[in-house]
């Protein structure tokens, strides 16, 4: 198809996303880059949809390609030990 994926950025530091909430579209080519603004190892993952970013430390950046195949909302959370209870979710609608 060739179609272009749509780049979406995302921060992520103690102990928050930016931003916390992100719309796609079911079916689009997302392409999705998480940069650590914190100070400890983060990441970005969003189960049902199969979106996970390595963990990486300050500074650094993780792109993930992925294509919705559901509609929901979902939650995207930091994997890193309890980060995610310290508050680091945030959501993906996707319509």
């Amino acid at each position: 198809e060739g179609q272009e994926a749509r780049e979406i950025a995302v921060a992520g530091d103690e102990y928050s996303f930016s931003p916390a909430g992100i719309s796609v579209t079911k079916g689009e080519k997302v392409k999705l880059t998480f940069t650590n603004t914190g100070k400890l190892p983060h990441n970005f993952r969003v189960d049902e949809l199969g979106v996970a970013t390595k963990t990486i430390s300050t500074g650094a950046s993780d792109t993930v390609e992925f294509t919705a195949s559901q509609t929901g909302i979902f939650t995207s959370y930091c994997g890193v030990g309890n980060h995610r209870s310290l508050g680091m979710e945030g959501e993906m609608e996707v319509k």
